[in-house]
């Protein structure tokens, strides 16, 4: 008994000299469970930044395709001496020249026109929502039958003329189809109208207008058909046939522009 008093008596002597004071077992327990919850946002922390180094690793493309989203296309600039023409509301776009001028009171969705050249013009016409269903532009059949459509439109309708002795011919000079990087499928039509008719504008017969009889114009009818939103987009570029050639670049950097896409109408 002596020998236990005297342990215990050097115990509370030892304890003393350290200034600290007993804990018990319990509150130990304690104090390793609160430490490690004060740990745990730091570990955390730690395991947010490792996901985010390891996703920001990964490629772009991959980070969309991973999550189902497409990525969006990046923003294009225009050829030097171009400039983008954007219709939000109707849901089309294209580039055309800089210097080509608007014009305001022809009708169309938008007309432009170069002011060097009367005979070299574009606009865009998009049918009515109301009176069209389509899907996409195979709807018009082939890209030949889609040329012969607008050839009896411009020989029955747009260039008929009641004049005397006016004559109209057409021809298709080519169709084809292509899918843009926009994943939607265009046609490219060109049909080659000429009109022949007398000079004299008071011949009453046959005999004086054949007199003067003339080719009066040669012209080159460049045309683009799409389909979004239900309604079929038609952007057309005119110019004179003898020039046709030497404004072919020009033609072709407008006609492989023009997308339309789908809008909220």
């Amino acid at each position: 008994m002596q020998q236990l008093q005297a342990h215990k008596c050097s115990q509370k002597q030892g304890l003393a000299r350290s200034g600290r004071r007993a804990r018990p077992f319990c509150a130990v327990v304690r104090a390793s469970a609160s430490e490690q919850r004060r740990d745990a946002p730091q570990q955390l922390d730690s395991s947010r930044r490792e996901a985010l180094l390891s996703l920001l690793s990964v490629p772009l493309a991959a980070a969309h395709l991973a999550s189902g989203v497409a990525p969006a296309r990046a923003f294009t600039a225009p050829p030097p001496g171009y400039r983008r023409i954007l219709d939000k509301l109707d849901g089309y776009s294209f580039v055309c020249p800089e210097n080509w001028i608007a014009v305001t009171s022809s009708g169309n969705d938008i007309f432009l026109r170069n002011p060097r050249s009367v005979e070299e013009n574009l606009f865009v016409d998009i049918t009515s929502p109301s009176s069209s269903r389509f899907k996409t532009v195979t709807d018009l059949g082939s890209p030949r039958d889609a040329a012969n459509r607008l050839l009896d439109q411009y020989l029955t309708k747009e260039f008929m003329s009641t004049r005397l002795g006016i004559a109209r011919y057409g021809e298709i000079v080519s169709a084809s189809s292509r899918v843009a990087d926009d994943g939607q499928t265009y046609y490219d039509i060109a049909i080659r109208m000429t009109s022949y008719g007398s000079r004299n504008a008071y011949a009453a017969t046959r005999e004086e207008v054949l007199r003067d009889y003339s080719l009066e114009w040669d012209r080159t009818l460049s045309t683009v058909l799409g389909v979004a939103n239900n309604r079929l987009y038609t952007l057309r570029l005119q110019a004179a046939t003898p020039a046709f050639e030497a404004t072919k670049p020009t033609l072709k950097a407008i006609m492989e522009s023009f997308r339309c896409r789908e809008v909220d109408l």
